[in-house]
């Protein structure tokens, strides 16, 4: 859609939904606080996201299911509209207590912004019509994150940490932060790590068998030897075995995305404070302000009228919002191709006939 090209701020990864049972309210999606979301808004968010959808893999596509929940990519669109819009009604609500505002000059000045990045007001009016959008439903949306960005940006400055916590943070967490130098051994199965793990216990050379059997083509050829980094630049599961390994300890089999991992740590040393107290600011800064928009949340009294993970029905004019130029040149041509079908078999009808007339005044 238009505005995620702005940079949608993902506040669903920092809010928990606190939904009551879903009721029926005449032309209403939902309620935050008593304030009403129009069910014609709901339609709005889920068509303009479900019409790109449609445009690139047909309608079919809609009730097909997302591997990993099995829930149909309607139910998910259906899900991510009434999820945003219930978001957006509490976040503007706190912000309208915090006197956190977006002026129409500020949102004007962005969308000029945007148009001259286009091309100028021919070209935006070319993007809404390519992307079936109409402007009011775009500046809206444009509005809000100009309104989420200011948000954020504004409560992350009152829940800013001080130096003390800051260090406190620090001692509590000092094997975090370090400076390591490893090497490691990467294959694609448990049992083949445990192999390679006791061979090389045995006395077997580190660096020869990565060079032989590490699937990490760039590291095996320098033995598996990884350099210097820091905590963080790793995945996850082996950033954690970094943390708890003595050095020259050899690590049990470590599994991430890529395999398995047998890892040898050659260095380790703590980071100091004045370099990793930045990083340990931001950290809690996210923290303090996720626990922030969980407590909203829960304060935050949500009804929802509809039910995305049944199925819906999206009235016509609806699915017509988001339609692409694209869709509509296909249309065309398919019309096109059609009435020529339609017209040679008109013309071979009537020649069938010339023949059978023809071959009756012959007898």
């Amino acid at each position: 859609m238009f505005f995620k090209k702005l940079g949608t701020i993902a506040l669903s990864a920092v809010l928990i939904s606190s939904l009551a049972g879903c009721g029926k309210k005449e032309g209403v999606a939902a309620e935050v606080n008593g304030v009403e979301i129009p069910i014609e808004s709901f339609y709005k968010s889920y068509s303009a996201s479900a019409n790109q959808l449609v445009a690139q893999y047909g309608e079919d596509y809609l009730a097909e299911k997302e591997p990993t929940t099995q829930k149909t990519y309607k139910q998910l669109l259906g899900e991510n509209a009434l999820r945003d819009l219930t978001q957006i009604e509490m976040v503007k609500q706190d912000a309208e207590k915090s006197k956190i505002t977006v002026s129409d000059e500020e949102v004007n000045k962005q969308l000029e912004a945007i148009k001259a990045q286009l091309g100028g007001q021919e070209a935006f009016n070319a993007f809404l019509k390519d992307n079936g959008l109409e402007e009011e439903f775009v500046v809206n949306n444009l509005k809000n994150q100009m309104l989420l960005s200011k948000y954020v940006e504004t409560k992350q400055k009152e829940l800013e940490p001080t130096e003390d916590e800051v260090k406190k943070y620090y001692e509590d967490n000092k094997d975090k932060f370090y400076t390591a130098k490893a090497s490691h051994i990467l294959v694609d199965n448990l049992k083949e790590a445990n192999v390679i793990r006791k061979e090389i216990q045995k006395g077997g050379d580190f660096a020869e068998i990565a060079k032989e059997k590490s699937k990490d083509t760039g590291s095996a050829q320098n033995g598996g030897s990884l350099g210097e980094f820091k905590n963080g630049q790793m995945v996850p599961q082996f950033d954690e075995a970094i943390q708890k390994m003595k050095v020259g300890e050899i690590s049990e089999p470590i599994q991430s995305q890529f395999g398995y991992h047998v890892i040898k740590l050659e260095e380790k040393k703590p980071a100091e404070f004045d370099a990793v107290k930045d990083q340990i600011k931001a950290t809690l800064q996210q923290e303090k302000f996720q626990k922030y928009m969980e407590d909203l949340t829960k304060k935050s009294k949500t009804k929802n009228y509809v039910d995305p993970s049944k199925d819906f029905e999206v009235p016509e004019e609806y699915k017509n919002y988001g339609k692409s130029k694209q869709q509509e040149a296909q249309k065309e041509s398919n019309t096109a191709v059609k009435e020529a079908e339609q017209q040679t078999n008109k013309a071979a009808n009537k020649a069938t006939e010339e023949v059978k007339e023809t071959a009756e005044k012959a007898k």
